[in-house]
């Protein structure tokens, strides 16, 4: 299956999917209201968004943390 130009694994794919929940759907809803570029393709970019959202939405928040809040910044030793 190709998502964001990648061919993955059906059963990858699918396995990642259905780990989803819905603190994932609402990063990526957040994500897509700060989106400023035109979305084309709005399947193949929630998609892909879809499938990244498990390893990209700690680190997105956590970035946010960091930049309203650098008291509570995790800082690299």
């Amino acid at each position: 299956m190709i998502i964001a130009s990648n061919e993955y694994p059906v059963q990858l794919v699918k396995s990642k999917f259905l780990k989803l929940n819905s603190t994932h759907i609402q990063y990526v809803m957040d994500c897509l209201k700060e989106t400023t570029s035109k979305v084309r393709n709005i399947k193949k970019y929630l998609l892909a968004a879809l499938f990244n959202a498990p390893s990209t939405m700690k680190s997105y928040y956590q970035a946010e943390v960091n930049h309203d809040m650098p008291q509570f910044a995790v800082r690299a030793i």
